[in-house]
């Protein structure tokens, strides 16, 4: 160890006590105002069944704090929330969805970091402060291994461009998010013509990632040109005879947990946006959904879901933007 670093270990020991000391304060504060607040309503679009074990957990672990769970789509969420605000009701207190990202838009979540987001991977982390993720959506091609021989399992998204794969192809019908990510990666001109290609083998629209991985899984689709690395795997478990390839870099979805700037509970709100980014929080999303954590600490199950695999972080979309983007998805996939 060098002079240098002995010299100033004792200042980088103290800052680091402080910061632990200062999180232990926080975290109490906040459980105190929690109980006293006695409720927390929670909107997101996890499953009930998905979710009951997690938040069973949570007020099991805090007591004083009864949780409302609203369960809802992504953009219904969205727009319950706008609709509240419009009404001066504001009613939610926290919300776990991709929709997150709207209702940040709009101005109407707290800067706010949670302690626990230390243990987050950096490169998912909100920039501005406002969202914590939760859990990622990963991007990756999933194929039937009863309907796919080993010789043919493509390999990157230029093999399914062959024409044998006419007919057998499936493809969700708002994977914008994937569809801009690719660009990002390849190039726009390069990745268009590629998705054009692709979609001269007229693969089948579904709507749904869970309707997808089951219509492989069942063979009426040998393969889904894009679907949620969880999904495969959530089959996989079940006995379904299927398998998924990554081709980095691989284009994932952060969904954020965000708190309300005017809810009715903000303490119960912060409490819970800490323990669900926590590695007890983590750990049960993975148990009892199957989802990909976010925290360094906590592996997927199977851990090969983000394992040596070069995630890119694609953005919401939102507005004009995303408009022009559901446009030329149409477009190009179902040629209207």
């Amino acid at each position: 160890m060098s002079k240098r670093w002995l010299s100033v270990l004792p200042v980088f020991l103290t800052l680091l006590l402080f910061s632990a000391t200062s999180s232990a304060q926080e975290i109490k504060a906040i459980e105190e105002g929690a109980k006293k607040e006695g409720r927390l309503n929670l909107y997101g679009s996890m499953r009930e069944d998905e979710a009951k074990p997690v938040l069973d957990t949570f007020e099991k672990k805090y007591p004083g704090v009864k949780i409302d769970y609203f369960r809802s789509s992504d953009e219904k969420l969205a727009s319950r929330i706008l609709a509240e605000a419009k009404a001066k009701t504001y009613n939610f207190d926290a919300l776990i969805s991709s929709g997150s990202w709207d209702v940040k838009n709009l101005g109407m979540t707290l800067k706010w970091s949670p302690p626990s987001a230390s243990g987050i991977n950096p490169d998912l982390l909100d920039p501005d402060g406002m969202g914590t993720p939760v859990y990622i959506n990963t991007n990756v091609m999933q194929y039937n291994t009863r309907l796919v021989a080993k010789a043919d399992v493509p390999k990157s998204y230029e093999d399914l461009t062959h024409p044998k794969w006419k007919g057998k192809l499936c493809l969700e019908d708002s994977d914008f998010e994937w569809f801009v990510g690719l660009q990002a990666s390849m190039g726009k001109e390069k990745a268009l013509d590629l998705f054009k290609r692709i979609a001269a083998n007229q693969p089948a629209i579904r709507n749904g990632h869970g309707l997808l991985s089951d219509l492989v899984s069942a063979g009426e689709c040998p393969v889904a040109v894009s679907n949620y690395g969880n999904q495969v795997a959530r089959a996989q478990k079940k006995g379904a005879p299927t398998d998924f390839v990554a081709v980095n870099p691989v284009v994932t979805l952060v969904v954020p947990a965000v708190v309300s700037k005017n809810g009715p509970h903000l303490n119960a709100a912060k409490l819970y946006v800490n323990w669900i980014s926590s590695k007890e929080g983590q750990e049960l999303i993975v148990k009892n959904g199957g989802r990909i954590p976010v925290r360094v600490d906590v592996d997927p199950d199977p851990p090969r879901l983000t394992k040596g695999l070069k995630l890119q972080v694609s953005k919401r979309l939102v507005g004009k933007e995303l408009k022009d983007v559901q446009a030329l998805y149409r477009q190009i996939w179902q040629g209207r």
